[in-house]
């Protein structure tokens, strides 16, 4: 398998000098003749990817950047749009939880007791828990997607790549703006900011959201319906500078996301298998969408009450629930001492979401899942770094402390009698992570201002130890008390990851670059075995070696700007999720329980192009052409409902499609004195995918396309403006997520056409 990676490596090598010399020889040839200077040309993004401030085309890492502009006309109001944008990310959703994958990499395990595989940091700070993810994208300066394991510098549980926000600062004018939308489903929307001078050296930003709409999944009466937005964000930034060469950023923010919510693991039943013969469940048989809710017991699907066949319907007969609220606080001093810079990063999180599901999916009086999680963390980074701009040689050694301690955290399915009149009793697992890190990273030039090697490398301890307690709830299923029983359990790994690049500098526009790197995330616990001895404890680490050759390019005196990059990534004990039937007092339910695949790959070809060929005129590109299979997945239990073990070899890993193409083209009309109107058209096509480890016909989602329309005025100061905007025009309906339950396939899609109409302000 190395081998073949290594193969492909110099394939790619070969095919991307050939493309970066042909691009850089007019480049070499422009440059000796000075022009006039040309305003359409490519923006020039600033990114922190290697924990530094570096132009996006100096950076030997495959990185999609986006500046506030991109993501205000793009609606873009946290991850779940950034697909339509990056090449080679996807994005799912279960409940309040995000599902990002890029590249093969995907965030099945949700649980508090596991880990995200993509990294998730606000200013520098991490994020530990999928459904922080979701945090409103509210004043934001910058987003960056850096795809591929970020192992040396960014650390924990970047197995997959990093996803990296950057809010907005203060600066040493006064200023404001607002943004006020109205669209479909009620949706009103009201975001703004003020920035304060408040004397020399000390600046203050305040930035908020509120923003509610109705539920777009429709119920059986309106209290019913699901996915709706009822959001409070609020964050102040205070930055001082006391003296020369000294900052310090202190920031707040407060997240509240209440409503409906939007059911556990999916809100509806696609179908089952079943034998055509015997109309028993049977796997390898015929899938039959289910046209009446599943019995408890019996045949599948021939009675009970009728199932919508409509994607956007919830069948369930509970009033489902969302209740998030994240208090966060991080403090990032940089002092520059001379020729070094020392740097401090402190993040504090706490941390609440509860939510719950119909558990049957039906009408009928059944179970009601519910899952509430209460935890604080804290994180330490020290960086060390070089601040010699003139020299050959840069360097950054660093130390990273992270502990998270969840102090409740339960997962419950109450029997009806139960939730109708008292609470329920069950038991809890209490995770507590700590983490330690040491890590560095050096860059030498070999020829001065063209050849670079780079090295890092990164030490690991990851310790979990995880109590149970017994923990009842109210009628509502919130956590009323929390007894430790005293049993207590607890896992350690360690891991050293490492990075190697070389890139070369054909021009001052030109850079190839190849590297190898490795990425690990930590093993866990699953939880549920307190109260089912059957069910496994734990499970593993996984690894990735990942191969990638990779160019960038500006050309035609800045108008065109191409990025191509080639990987392999090569996957071992990859943890992925699998559903067991549990007898409880109520019946029968599922359990999520991880364990570990044997061994998989990804490999690929991503291409971005940005082109303004002309004043007024930009046009976006990406491609991306990708396989990712499992290798070696044997002896698999089958999912709930169905008996045997399966061998999943050769099937494709989930939410990776081999083809995805996007396409933005905008243009602004300058009407003078009475400003510009841009219309924009956005177009993203995907191959058809699985959703699945199964990969079966209930779970593809089916080749497609989305296009998006808007058209705004800005006024000719650029103080006021208008947008329109239909997001999914088609009404392209896709399935986002998909996972086996105790009562088929559990599926989730996603929104709708969706239009609106956004007036903004700045001053």
């Amino acid at each position: 398998m190395i081998q073949q990676g290594g193969r492909m490596v110099l394939q790619s090598v070969r095919a991307l000098l050939l493309a970066s010399a042909v691009v850089a020889v007019p480049v070499i040839a422009q440059e000796a003749a000075p022009q006039a200077v040309d305003t359409a040309v490519v923006e020039e993004i600033v990114v922190t990817a290697q924990r530094k401030a570096e132009r996006l085309q100096d950076v030997p890492i495959a990185v999609t950047a986006f500046t506030t502009d991109t993501l205000r006309r793009n609606d873009v109001r946290d991850l779940g749009r950034l697909e339509v944008l990056t090449p080679g990310f996807s994005f799912g959703r279960s409940g309040s939880d995000a599902r990002p994958a890029i590249r093969g990499v995907r965030t099945e395990n949700v649980a508090v007791s596991g880990d995200p595989t993509i990294g998730f940091f606000v200013d520098n700070v991490y994020r530990s828990r999928a459904s922080m993810a979701n945090e409103p994208f509210t004043d934001v300066a910058r987003v960056e997607v850096q795809r591929g394991p970020q192992g040396t510098l960014y650390g924990r549980n970047t197995f997959g790549g990093n996803i990296a926000v950057s809010t907005a600062t203060p600066t040493d004018e006064l200023s404001g703006g607002v943004n006020l939308i109205y669209g479909s489903f009620d949706r009103i929307s009201g975001e703004g900011f003020v920035n304060v001078p408040v004397a020399k050296g000390v600046g203050l930003r305040i930035a908020g959201l509120r923003e509610t709409m109705d539920g777009y999944v429709k119920g059986t009466t309106r209290d019913l319906d699901i996915f709706n937005r009822d959001t409070t964000y609020l964050r102040g930034t205070l930055k001082l500078e006391p003296a020369s060469g000294i900052e310090a950023v202190l920031r707040y923010s407060y997240w509240r996301d209440k409503g409906t919510g939007a059911g556990a693991f999916g809100y509806r039943v696609g179908g089952v298998f079943v034998n055509p013969t015997t109309n028993a469940f049977d796997i390898n048989g015929q899938p039959r969408a289910l046209l009446y809710d599943l019995p408890r017991t019996g045949l599948p699907g021939l009675t009970g009450t009728p199932i919508s066949s409509n994607p956007h319907f919830y069948p369930g007969d509970t009033r489902l629930e969302q209740d998030l609220e994240q208090h966060s606080v991080s403090l990032n001093v940089q002092a520059e001492l001379g020729n070094v810079v020392l740097r401090s990063i402190t993040g504090y999180v706490d941390y609440n979401v509860f939510r719950n599901a119909d558990n049957d999916f039906s009408l009928r009086a059944g179970n009601v899942d519910g899952q509430e999680d209460k935890l604080t963390a804290f994180s330490q980074e020290i960086q060390l770094a070089s601040n010699d701009k003139g020299s050959r040689f840069d360097w950054l050694v660093g130390y990273f402390f992270f502990k998270e301690d969840v102090s409740a955290s339960f997962f419950s399915s109450c029997p009806t009698a139960a939730r109708n009149t008292a609470g329920c009793a069950f038991a809890a697992g209490l995770p507590v992570t700590t983490s330690h890190a040491v890590f560095g990273q050096a860059s030498y030039y070999l020829i001065e201002d063209k050849l670079r090697f780079t090295g890092g490398i990164r030490y690991t301890s990851d310790s979990k130890d995880i109590s149970r307690a017994n923990a009842t709830t109210d009628v509502n299923q919130r956590l009323v008390t929390i007894t430790p029983t005293g049993q207590q359990f607890t896992l350690d790994f360690d891991k050293v990851t490492w990075r190697a690049n070389l890139d070369y500098k054909i021009s001052s526009n030109n850079m190839i670059y190849a590297s190898v790197s490795t990425g690990f995330r930590s093993g866990g616990f699953n939880a549920g075995f307190f109260t089912n001895p059957l069910l496994p404890g734990g499970f593993g680490p996984e690894n990735v070696t990942a191969y990638e050759v990779g160019s960038k390019n500006r050309f035609a005196d800045g108008k065109v700007q191409l990025n191509l990059s080639a990987y392999r990534n090569e996957f071992s004990d990859l943890q992925v999720q699998n559903q067991f039937l549990v007898q409880g007092a109520s019946g029968v339910t599922t359990a999520s329980v991880i364990l570990n695949a044997a061994r998989a790959h990804s490999m690929g070809i991503e291409a971005e192009l940005q082109w303004v060929p002309a004043e007024g005129l930009n046009i976006a590109m990406s491609g991306t052409l990708m396989e990712a299979k499992y290798d070696r997945y044997a002896n698999v239990p089958a999912p709930a409902n169905y008996t045997g073990l399966l061998d999943y070899t050769g099937n494709e890993i989930p939410y990776s499609p081999s083809w995805k193409l996007t396409a933005l083209v905008s243009y602004d009309f300058d009407l003078g004195s009475s400003g510009k109107i841009t219309p924009q058209a956005t177009l993203v096509w995907s191959d058809g995918f699985q959703l699945t480890d199964t990969n079966t016909a209930l779970d593809r989602q089916n080749s497609f396309a989305k296009l998006d329309l808007r058209i705004g005025w800005r006024s000719a100061d650029d103080r006021f403006s208008v947008e329109g905007f239909v997001n999914n025009v088609t009404n392209q309906i896709t399935l986002q997520r998909a996972t086996f339950g105790s009562r088929g396939l559990n599926q989730s899609f996603d929104a709708p056409r969706m239009f609106g109409i956004r007036v903004g302000a700045r001053f």
